[in-house]
């Protein structure tokens, strides 16, 4: 799957009204920080969005303790 059909199939499944998506600012400063590290502005983007779309799912507040969690897991798969 290209990165632009991964960020539409997110986006589509956050658009289900059970499931309210993440709001845009955040995702932003989420994705501040992969592009500050050298990532690509879409593929940071997300990134982003898939790490506070699981932080909603789970419960989970987004901290950088959760993001070195999380990307442990992505990492395993």
């Amino acid at each position: 799957m290209t990165l632009e059909g991964h960020i539409k199939r997110l986006e589509r499944e956050r658009d289900h009204p059970a499931n309210p998506r993440p709001d845009p600012e955040t995702v932003k400063h989420w994705a501040s920080l992969w592009i500050d590290a050298g990532m690509e502005e879409s593929r940071a983007m997300a990134e982003a969005l898939k790490f506070l779309t699981h932080c909603q799912s789970t419960g989970v507040t987004p901290t950088f303790m959760a993001l070195n969690k999380w990307e442990q897991c992505e990492i395993g798969r």
